[in-house]
């Protein structure tokens, strides 16, 4: 498993030392965020989540507690659209549906490497997201299926349309979605991305293949 850079953040003090060091055990960059008022892009406008530099949000609860200005880290995860992971107990109401992965502290490292699949929900989002700014200047509906599978290290993502897509549109959509993945896999720049027509077989010949 490659390495990855990790924010580390925990609901009360202390919560996070096994969870920190299995992680650095492990090889993965770790930094930390006490959330709060402590929040360092509220208290000096520096934060490696708003800048780009986390490849995994993880929030430590190790007892069962009610939501707190502790817990926002994970929250600001979701919102930069990062793979999270849960670790120990989510509060009766919050954001914690949206993990990618929930485990204890002994799993850790399997969970964090798991929610930066490209395969997770995480790279599924972001891939949307890309294929969808291709599509706003186009006026283009978004794609009916997103199939993405990883087969020996390639990662393979299938974009099933309802219609067939002018030349221009599919070829701004295969870099944006290789971009998309880079946060996911190594070997982003190589993923295979076939944009496909599912339409009806009267429509005219070659009906139903592939687009590109």
């Amino acid at each position: 498993m490659s390495t990855m850079r990790v924010l580390v953040s925990e609901a009360a003090p202390g919560d996070a030392v096994e969870v920190l060091g299995r992680l650095r055990a492990a090889g993965h960059t770790v930094v930390t965020c006490r959330g709060g008022a402590r929040c360092p892009l509220a208290v000096d406008g520096t934060c490696p989540l708003a800048d780009g530099l986390v490849d995994v949000v993880v929030h430590v609860r190790a007892r069962p507690g009610a939501l707190s200005d502790h817990d926002r880290p994970f929250q600001c995860g979701v919102v930069a659209g990062v793979p999270t992971v849960l670790c120990g107990y989510p509060a009766a109401e919050g954001p914690w549906s949206r993990a990618e992965a929930h485990c204890s502290p002994a799993g850790i490292v399997a969970a964090v490497g798991n929610a930066a699949r490209p395969t997770s929900g995480a790279a599924r989002r972001r891939v949307e997201k890309a294929v969808a700014e291709v599509l706003r200047p186009h006026r283009l509906p978004p794609p009916r299926r997103v199939d993405i599978t990883v087969d020996h290290s390639v990662v393979g993502v299938s974009l099933t349309f309802d219609r067939r897509l002018p030349v221009i549109v599919r070829e701004q959509l295969r870099p944006a979605v290789r971009s998309a993945l880079a946060a996911f896999s190594p070997y982003w720049a190589y993923a295979r991305v076939a944009v496909l027509a599912d339409v009806p077989a009267t429509a005219g010949p070659g009906a139903g293949r592939p687009a590109e």
